[in-house]
């Protein structure tokens, strides 16, 4: 016999769950392998450009150009995958039946979308990214995955903006792929997006206090790598 439920049962269980999840509430971490922790923004080019523009348009040069917050990275984020994982399975044979047994398992690629600014901040970031594993002006070589891959926290957010409900590291991270970009006159109304596709070594689940530990050690490092700010603001002219 099947129990009664109606719609002040569902309620009743979505309240007592914490309610429902929202796909636009998330953040993403992002450590680039050849890139220390820093707030210092060290790409000249796109200062150099921004400030040519803010100078045209009647503007000045602001110290925020130089300051590089690691919440760009989702901020500009527009969409992003929780990874899958599927169990790969070989059939076994008993008599006349067969049996599917696992012997292995594949993880999914995550695919990322993000809106591209005037200093083509994502773009560079991944590019070079990519240079670090393959350079097609240099030697060509391929490099070693402990050498380019890097942690990647992907996390779903609850009611607040402080408490994730879940939090997924992938380990040895890297860019595979960095969509190309189109542009068109027809586009007037549009901006641009960049879609990139992140393999890995593997993924985890991290517990919220292990999520919180990684969190904090990556502000502090954050924080001791821009105690000379302003003199490396001026080291960089």
């Amino acid at each position: 016999m099947a129990l009664p439920a109606g719609i002040d049962t569902l309620k009743s269980t979505i309240g007592r769950r914490g309610g429902l999840a929202k796909g636009n509430r998330f953040a993403l971490y992002i450590s680039h392998p050849a890139k220390k922790p820093s707030l210092i923004n060290n790409d000249i080019e796109g200062i150099l450009n921004n400030a040519a523009r803010s100078l045209i348009s009647g503007g000045s040069l602001s110290l925020k150009s130089f300051i590089e917050d690691p919440r760009d990275m989702y901020l500009l984020c527009e969409s992003v995958t929780i990874p899958g994982r599927q169990i790969a399975t070989q059939e076994h044979f008993t008599d006349v039946k067969a049996i599917k047994k696992p012997y292995a398992y594949m993880n999914e690629d995550v695919n990322m979308v993000f809106h591209l600014t005037n200093d083509m901040y994502i773009w560079n970031f991944f590019n070079s990214w990519q240079q670090a594993i393959i350079d097609p002006a240099g030697n060509r070589t391929v490099s070693f995955l402990d050498d380019i891959g890097s942690e990647v926290l992907i996390q779903i957010m609850g009611n607040t903006d402080y408490i994730p409900v879940k939090t997924i590291k992938l380990k040895n991270a890297f860019p595979t792929t960095l969509g190309s970009v189109e542009l068109s006159n027809t586009a007037e109304n549009q901006t641009l997006r960049c879609n990139v596709t992140m393999s890995y070594e593997d993924w985890e689940e991290v517990g919220t206090l292990d999520g919180f530990t990684n969190l904090a050690g990556r502000a502090t490092d954050l924080i001791s790598n821009s105690v000379n700010l302003v003199r490396n603001i001026g080291k960089l002219f």
